[in-house]
């Protein structure tokens, strides 16, 4: 089990402190402290993935729900399967194996459309709606229980430095793409963390 102490008031995992520190002196130019950080990012995003109540849910996986979510969030319950990859920055082949599965237990049906017949679709079943009506409580009721312990200021701090982190990282890829996600009041106070990417 983890050993969680507080330092200077702040709550810290001790063994990802410990790691941080011993990254720091074979990395002295990274400080200890970016270490710590990436650490308990990936630490937290483990814990996020692992514990999920979706697969007693019919069996489903974070990625088989996702997909049911999608479906179920169009008026029409329906996307183009070109849609899910780009979405899901999963790549097609990924998505052709989820669609897959999920036709053959009957929760998502397959068809063509009638103008471009190279465009497939994929359509959310009656029993596919049923499985996502089931999922959502316990999926709120799971989202509820992990971040109890935020005050909502904490998680306004949480989802900003989050997102500024994944434009940071979004700019390393491609400063170009990163700046155009950015809407028109976002701009200004990201647009410095972007250009300097590109300097």
């Amino acid at each position: 089990m983890p050993h969680f102490t507080v330092l200077d008031g702040r709550l810290a995992e001790r063994s990802v402190r410990e790691l941080a520190t011993w990254y720091n002196k074979r990395c002295p130019q990274t400080p200890a402290l970016t270490f710590e950080t990436h650490l308990m990012i990936l630490r937290a995003y483990v814990t996020l993935v692992t514990d999920s109540p979706l697969e007693t849910i019919a069996g489903l996986s974070r990625a088989r729900y996702n997909i049911l979510r999608m479906l179920y969030q169009q008026e029409d319950r329906r996307l183009y399967m070109s849609d899910f990859a780009h979405r899901l920055q999963v790549s097609p082949t990924n998505i052709t194996k989820l669609v897959d599965g999920l036709v053959a237990d009957g929760f998502v049906a397959r068809g063509g459309d009638s103008v471009d017949k190279r465009k497939r679709w994929a359509q959310l079943t009656p029993k596919g709606v049923q499985v996502v009506e089931k999922a959502l409580p316990a999926v709120a009721e799971h989202v509820n229980s992990l971040l109890s312990c935020l005050t909502e200021e904490e998680k306004q701090v949480l989802v900003h430095l989050l997102a500024k982190l994944r434009l940071n990282w979004l700019s390393h890829a491609s400063p170009e793409v990163a700046e155009q996600l950015l809407e028109p009041p976002a701009a200004g106070e990201a647009r410095g963390l972007i250009r300097s990417r590109l300097n």
